[in-house]
C-alpha cells in the first residue's frame, strides 16, 4: 500500500516515542512478540497508531487491511497471544467470516498485547443479517431498529475486544454533510449518552464519517457510540484537549505523505471522550472503506 519501507526495529522505536508523548506503557517484549508471529504477513498491511485521552490509556498500532488468507487470528492463537476461552465472541468472529469475504484488522496495546480483532466486510451486511449471527451480544438485538435506521441498514465492519469483551458495529460511510448536529443529538439521546457539547458538535462539522456502537456482552444498553472525523495534521483541532496537541504535534511517520489523522469522539451514558488515530503509513487523501466508500481529509 505504500512504499515506505518499515523495520521491526525503526516500528519499536517510534512506538516508544508515541508511548512517551502520551504517558502510556511501552513493552517492546509485546510489540516483538506480535512483530514475530505476524512477520509474514504484517509488512503488506496498512499502520495506524492511536490513544485516548481517558486517564488510563494505551496507545495502539493498527495492522490494517489484512487478507482474509493472512489469517492473523490463527498466527496469534499458534503463538499464545490470543487465546480462547470459549467466549461468545469467538463464535462471532467464525460466523462473520462464515457469512462472506472479509479484511481483517489487529490492534495491539504496545504496553500490554493483543487487543481487538477487526473484520472488514467488503460486501456490507444488513444490520438483521448481523443480530442473526451466533454469539452476537443481546444488547445489539435490543438496538436494530435503531441502527438499521443511523445505518441505512448498512454494517460495513465489525470489530471484537479481547480484553475489554466488547463488541463495536459500524455504520456504512456517508458523505459530509448528511451526519448533523441535531442527527448527532439525537443518536445520543436515543442510546441514554450524555450530550454533545457545542466544541464536539463545531469540530465535526457535520462532516463525520460514520456512526459506531459498543456493546458488552454481559451488560444491557449501548456502552459508547462514537463519531469520527478526519484531519490533516495542520488543520486538527488540538484546542480540544493538550493530550491531542501533543500527540499530534509530536506523532512520527513513516515515508511520504499525505498522512491524515482521526479523530474520534466517543459518548457514553456517564461522559465522554476523545481518541486520536495517526496516519503512520499515508494512505493518501482519501481512504477507501467497505463498499467502495471514500473518505475525505480535511486540509
Amino acid at each position: 500500500m505504500t512504499t515506505a519501507v518499515v523495520t521491526p526495529a525503526r516500528l519499536q522505536d517510534d512506538l516508544s516515542t508515541y508511548a512517551s508523548l502520551v504517558h502510556a506503557p511501552f513493552d517492546p517484549s509485546v510489540v516483538s512478540g506480535v512483530l514475530n508471529a505476524l512477520a509474514e504477513v504484517w509488512p503488506s498491511s496498512w499502520l495506524a497508531v492511536r490513544t485516548t485521552t481517558q486517564t488510563d490509556r494505551d496507545v495502539s498500532i493498527r495492522f490494517m487491511n489484512l487478507a482474509a488468507a493472512a489469517d492473523p487470528v490463527g498466527r496469534l492463537r499458534r503463538a499464545g497471544l490470543l487465546p480462547f476461552t470459549g467466549h461468545p465472541r469467538e463464535r462471532l468472529l467464525e460466523a462473520v467470516l462464515a457469512a462472506g469475504p472479509v479484511l481483517y484488522g489487529v490492534d495491539v496495546a504496545v504496553g500490554a498485547g493483543v487487543q481487538k480483532i477487526w473484520l472488514m466486510l467488503p460486501d456490507l451486511m444488513s444490520v438483521e443479517q448481523m443480530v442473526a449471527l451466533p454469539g452476537i451480544p443481546d444488547a445489539v438485538r435490543d438496538h436494530a431498529e435503531h441502527m438499521t435506521r443511523w445505518s441505512n441498514d448498512q454494517i460495513c465492519m465489525i470489530a471484537v475486544d479481547f480484553v475489554n469483551g466488547t463488541m463495536n458495529a459500524y455504520a456504512q460511510v456517508v458523505p459530509p454533510g448528511q451526519l448533523t448536529p441535531a442527527d448527532i443529538a439525537t443518536v445520543l439521546d436515543e442510546v441514554g449518552a450524555v450530550p454533545a457539547y457545542d466544541q464536539d458538535l463545531a469540530a465535526l462539522e457535520s462532516a463525520a464519517y460514520t456512526i459506531y456502537w459498543t456493546f458488552d456482552w454481559d451488560k444491557p444498553g449501548v456502552q459508547r457510540v462514537c463519531f469520527p472525523r478526519r484531519f490533516a495534521r495542520e488543520t486538527f483541532p488540538v484546542h480540544l484537549d493538550p493530550l491531542l496537541a501533543q500527540f499530534i504535534a509530536g506523532a512520527p511517520l513513516a515515508g511520504p505523505g499525505p498522512h491524515g489523522f482521526t479523530l474520534y469522539i466517543a459518548y457514553g451514558p456517564t461522559g465522554r471522550y476523545y481518541k486520536v488515530q495517526a496516519d503512520y503509513l499515508a494512505i493518501g487523501t482519501q481512504i477507501r472503506l467497505p463498499g467502495n466508500a471514500d473518505v475525505p481529509m480535511t486540509h
